[in-house]
């Protein structure tokens, strides 16, 4: 996102913020990590922020602003799977969501895009169910059917797990030896903006990082800090990374 756009998400939050401190309850669209974690940054002792995409564990997610706990259909969100004729198409994420916004579907309205070997399945809000189920009949001209599920369905990221020896916990040192870049060339893609933490851009290199942060680079994908150990002989510090896989 850029300055302009966090500015303006920012607000429609806050004004969430204030209509649900006066009573109101407030539900959104799907929001990504990114604005998830700028939303929780936000102030809110006065009210509750509830999160829920769904699936277990989902990236996307719609919030809740309520001075009340509210219960997992409060979320209003319906989960499909693609049935498709596996000789003639091969899913993947770009195609579906292609072929989903190909409808005029906005993307606040689409949750996670799930595929767990050779099923596939994403999220919607209840709102345009009608609609999707009406509309979405084919992907790449193959068709399809939908068939609504009330699994409750676990995303489970698939990791390779690697150990790298680093000279400290910042930033720009772990994002070096993730991506095996000189420091140099990741101060200029940190400067540029390429680099983010837990979501949220970060231009300080020496920002501290720890167990189970996220780091993002720009066109290069995620690395996740899954065990920050002990040390070497030569007091350098051992830790191991997760990149999906």
């Amino acid at each position: 996102m850029e300055a302009r756009e966090v500015e303006f998400f920012l607000k429609q939050m806050k004004s969430n913020i204030s209509r649900a401190t006066n009573g109101s309850v407030i539900l959104t669209g799907f929001l990504n990590e990114q604005q998830q974690s700028l939303l929780l940054q936000i102030p809110h002792s006065s009210v509750e922020i509830f999160l829920d995409g769904g699936f277990e564990k989902a990236e996307m997610k719609r919030a809740i602003f309520s001075s009340f706990k509210v219960d997992i259909s409060s979320f209003k969100i319906l989960i499909y799977e693609i049935k498709y004729n596996k000789r003639y198409l091969t899913l993947n994420h770009r195609k579906i969501l292609g072929s989903l916004m190909g409808l005029g579907i906005k993307r606040e309205s689409i949750g996670d895009i799930v595929l767990i070997e050779d099923r596939a399945y994403f999220a919607v809000t209840s709102d345009i169910a009608f609609f999707v189920v009406s509309e979405f009949k084919t992907i790449h001209g193959i068709p399809i059917d939908l068939e609504e599920t009330k699994d409750r369905i676990e995303i489970k990221k698939s990791l390779k797990i690697e150990t790298h020896i680093v000279s400290s916990l910042r930033l720009d040192c772990i994002v070096a030896s993730a991506y095996k870049k000189s420091r140099s060339a990741v101060e200029d893609m940190i400067q540029n903006g390429l680099v983010a933490l837990n979501h949220i851009e970060c231009l300080n290199g020496s920002k501290q990082v720890s167990t189970s942060d996220v780091i993002s680079v720009r066109h290069k994908g995620r690395v996740y800090i899954e065990e920050i150990g002990g040390k070497t002989k030569s007091n350098r510090i051992i830790i191991k990374l997760g990149f999906l896989i």
